[in-house]
């Protein structure tokens, strides 16, 4: 047995057996050392529905093309933002585009669960957080805050704070005694001192708090607040969280209203993905079929080496969380191909090798060596296209190409894994073994391979 064989063969009966694991249909997922992963399979919204909304700034702003030029891109990213961060979707497509001449922005959310109006609506949101106060009076909550009632607190009708002084990372949901959800938030340290000095002045006062000029709170200040503070509302948690998206990934600089919205039934079903894992199936059973009575027992080993490299790709999908659309099963089917056509190399170089009069041992070696550099090229050519794949889809919005890129990006990575490591491995297993005696085995006809007894024949007679 070669020196580290039986090493690498323990690493990937390792590899299989997480494999195994995570791909299990109800695995109950990792939760080790801070890591909290259900290993759930996330998919995209061609195979589970969810809504497409349409987002335009608002009318009755009146703004200039000019604003809205400049503005609309950082108003993209901060809708991105707010639903990567909080509404808890998968592969959502989110662009720029027009519509009756004006910049809007299609969103397209896949499998929103939950009450989908309230989560719409938080993307919505203005985001502008304001603390005022309004002396010994409170504002009623859910009420639209009107300064001019309060300009005797408020100087020039500006609010003492705004949501730019809060230190987002320090915001989060939190709950009080009673168990209610409730927004703990901290000042940045530019503001902690003035924040802390205006509540030691205004000890007894009403201290309001408004998201875009909605009351969501109006309490007494008790004491001075110099570090951490709360903000009460009678919230709900979905409302709590979505509030604190709201502030955690800032305020759009543009009033936005819903020009359109549908839900978005799933375009596939469940009765087309069952049909295309079949038909997924059939495929890999030829695969398999043609590599057992074309190669034999090489091929035997490439099978398992295949059914390895489909267990450990579903395994790094389901641990980085990739979405699957249509286009991403597309991707993992094509990298099937990629990793059979590597062991296709192989094999046939290590059978002209043995064709040669070469042993075992040394057709391997050699046989690897000069299939790798086309091995090494087409998967390199394919990783090139990948990438540019991705970037033209992440940069126009178009996610399916993004899927389709990652997919195959991934799944060849893997396959070059398969063929350098693992088909390898499985090869230099057969050197002790003395099958090669057995040409059929290899598909090749009988005495057309070496072996070192035929070796130590020729050598004697040439003596």
């Amino acid at each position: 047995m070669r020196r580290g064989t039986l090493t690498l063969l323990l690493f990937i009966i390792l590899l299989a057996a997480a494999a195994v694991y995570v791909d299990m249909p109800n695995t109950p997922g990792i939760h080790i050392l801070g890591i909290n992963n259900p290993l759930n399979v996330h998919l995209g919204l061609d195979l589970q529905g969810g809504v497409s909304v349409l987002l335009v700034p608002d009318p009755k702003q009146h703004y200039s093309s000019d604003t809205l030029n400049s503005e609309m891109p950082a108003v993209r990213d901060a809708i991105e933002q707010r639903v990567n961060g909080g509404l808890g979707v998968n592969e959502p497509s989110i662009r720029l585009q027009t519509s009756n001449g004006v910049p809007a922005i299609s969103v397209e959310l896949p499998g929103l669960g939950g009450n989908q109006t309230s989560a719409i609506n938080t993307l919505l949101r203005t985001g502008v957080l304001e603390f005022w106060n309004t002396g010994p009076s409170a504002a009623t909550l859910g009420s639209t805050f009107d300064p001019t009632q309060y300009t005797q607190y408020n100087p020039g009708n500006k609010p003492e704070f705004t949501g730019k002084d809060l230190d987002a990372s320090q915001t989060y949901v939190s709950y009080d005694q009673a168990g209610r959800p409730q927004i703990s938030f901290e000042m940045k340290p530019s503001a902690i001192g003035a924040f802390g000095t205006f509540t030691s002045k205004n000890v007894g006062q009403y201290l309001t708090v408004t998201l875009d000029r909605t009351v969501i709170e109006s309490a007494v200040i008790q004491s001075a607040i110099t570090g951490q503070g709360v903000i009460q509302g009678n919230f709900t948690l979905d409302q709590a969280n979505q509030i604190v998206t709201v502030l955690k990934y800032g305020s759009l600089p543009i009033s936005l209203t819903i020009a359109s919205e549908q839900t978005i039934g799933a375009t596939l079903g469940q009765d087309s993905i069952q049909k295309s894992i079949i038909a997924a199936a059939i495929g890999l059973g030829m695969v398999i079929l043609f590599m057992l009575l074309y190669y034999r027992l090489p091929g035997l080993l490439a099978d398992v080496a295949l059914i390895l490299y489909a267990g450990m790709t579903f395994m790094v999908f389901k641990l980085i969380g990739v979405v699957l659309s249509l286009a991403g099963i597309a991707g993992f089917i094509l990298s099937v191909g990629m990793a059979v056509d590597a062991n296709v190399l192989i094999f046939e170089r290590v059978k002209e090798e043995l064709r040669a009069g070469r042993l075992l041992a040394s057709a391997i070696d050699i046989g690897w060596k000069r299939a790798w550099p086309s091995i090494r090229d087409s998967n390199i050519s394919t990783l090139i296209t990948c990438a540019v794949l991705y970037g033209f889809g992440s940069n126009f919005g178009a996610s399916i190409i993004v899927g389709f890129a990652t997919t195959l990006f991934l799944g060849v990575l893997i396959s070059m894994f398969t063929a350098v490591v693992v088909t390898r491995t499985f090869l230099n297993l057969l050197v002790p073994t003395g099958v090669v005696s057995h040409p059929a085995l290899f598909g090749l006809p009988p005495g057309s391979i070496a072996t070192p007894s035929l070796t130590r024949r020729s050598n004697s007679v040439v003596r």
